[in-house]
């Protein structure tokens, strides 16, 4: 990307989710991440708490990076685990 872009990376307090957040963030863009336990790990990311499964708390989310940071134009969809390992059973 050359561009400066504003991006949400779900899911993005620890692990995979994180490294990417933080190397965008190294690379110029705007970050914000949402978790359902958020941090703050870095004065350069916005850091939203967010259930992911509740579409209201998405919504206040996306509210909250577009007052900051401008619309979200990229979405890392990151989010997510499964107990069982098995997404036949997931019902949303």
């Amino acid at each position: 990307m050359t561009k400066e872009k504003t991006i949400l990376v779900t899911g993005g307090n620890r692990g995979i989710g994180l490294a990417s957040a933080q190397l965008l963030a190294d690379q110029g863009h705007r970050v914000a991440v949402t978790s359902r336990n958020p941090e703050s790990f870095d004065d350069r990311i916005l850091s939203i708490a967010c259930d992911q499964t509740d579409s209201d708390a998405v919504e206040a989310a996306f509210e909250a990076i577009e007052s900051e940071l401008g619309s979200v134009e990229v979405l890392i969809a990151n989010a997510g685990i499964t107990r069982d390992q098995l997404l036949l059973r997931m019902s949303d």
